[in-house]
């Protein structure tokens, strides 16, 4: 199938958008790329002059049609995109072009996303809280789809590779951007072999519990990847844990998958999408406090056996069932919105009222909103 796969790509980090364009390459289509980030002017100019943000969004979307008509792809895939109009979008269609996008980011962009939702012929979001939202205003082409793994790129393997993120690698790790809700939780690990790495932690330096812990700034996947596959315990906390669900979305992010994925013990907050696709105490641990974060470490620390065999298990579910291939096939079936996703999922506890909800934590995201 000629497909036309329309994302933000960034040659430094590969995200989304490059392990699905592997995927539907492995799967023997023929993929064009679209990049609909690649403005010809400055951010800070555009946002200084509204008509020359107007000039460079209307360049994009010609390109994109005029891509369109080129290529005459069977299949458009847009990953969030919303500078992209309804009208190109319809545009597309018109010239026999079937358009999907998956809609990946929440909360970020939501209402926009709610915009441009009836132009495609589906809508997929990664936050099944937010479909439920989507089919409250009458969007019934909207259907979950939630995150995947690479598995050339999140794997065992990663352990060996080159690029080493200095030292060794402790016993407990943490990569993600700085959140208050985030500083909060680490507190918790106060004394354990604990290591953070993202962007913004250098604002919790003055935190006596969380400087031993700080390790460095932003990460190239390749050494993210290595930490997580050389760790004892991948921790993974939500960017808006135990926050209002229209922040945090109750949604798995692709951290679960890709810490499953290079085969490491993880231990994550309770999200409603998490414990529909995954077991507690099978595939990964979960934790709806500060203090069952602690102990949920603290067991897997002191268990090698079981630590291991709930990790091997954690990989060989999200292997055999949450790959970009399988993500990648459900792009494809012109019927899978319509039965509203098909991923295979487990009854979770209700999204409201978790409980063991810390207090100072979900204030802390109440506060903030959403990104």
């Amino acid at each position: 199938m000629r497909i036309l796969l329309s994302g933000a790509f960034n040659p430094c980090f590969e995200a989304l958008p490059e392990y699905l364009e592997a995927a539907l390459a492995r799967l023997g289509h023929q993929v064009t790329l679209f990049d609909h980030r690649r403005y010809l002017l400055p951010g800070r100019l555009r946002a200084w002059v509204s008509r020359l943000d107007r000039f460079d969004r209307s360049r994009l979307n010609a390109r994109l049609l005029a891509l369109v008509r080129r290529r005459r792809p069977e299949l458009l895939i847009v990953n969030q995109g919303t500078v992209l109009t309804r009208r190109t979008i319809e545009a597309a269609r018109a010239l026999g072009t079937r358009c999907v996008n998956w809609f990946s980011d929440f909360p970020a962009e939501f209402e926009k996303g709610l915009e441009i939702a009836p132009a495609y012929d589906a809508f997929f979001i990664a936050s099944s809280f937010a479909v439920g939202r989507h089919r409250e205003a009458g969007l019934h082409r909207s259907a979950w789809l939630p995150f995947g793994c690479d598995p050339d790129m999140h794997c065992l393997d990663a352990a060996l590779e080159p690029t080493r993120p200095g030292g060794e690698v402790p016993d407990v790790v943490f990569v993600g951007s700085h959140y208050p809700e985030r500083q909060i939780l680490l507190r918790f690990l106060r004394g354990l072999s604990v290591g953070v790495w993202g962007p913004g932690w250098e604002r919790a330096m003055d935190d006596p519990h969380l400087r031993p812990m700080i390790r460095g700034g932003a990460l190239r996947p390749a050494v993210w990847r290595r930490l997580y596959a050389g760790c004892r315990v991948a921790l993974n906390i939500h960017y808006g844990a135990f926050g209002p669900l229209d922040v945090a979305g109750d949604l798995a992010n692709t951290r679960v998958f890709e810490i499953l994925g290079c085969g490491a013990y993880q231990v994550v907050d309770r999200q409603g999408d998490v414990l529909r696709l995954f077991t507690d105490g099978e595939h990964l641990a979960l934790y709806s406090s500060g203090e069952e974060l602690r102990a949920r470490v603290e067991e897997a620390l002191r268990d090698e056996a079981r630590r291991s065999d709930i990790a091997r298990r954690g990989r060989d579910e999200v292997l055999s069932r949450h790959t970009y291939a399988h993500r990648a096939r459900v792009l494809l079936d012109p019927s899978a919105a319509g039965a509203g996703g098909r991923e295979r999922t487990r009854e979770a506890r209700p999204a409201t009222g978790r409980a063991g909800e810390p207090r100072e934590i979900g204030e802390a995201v109440a506060a903030r909103g959403g990104r």
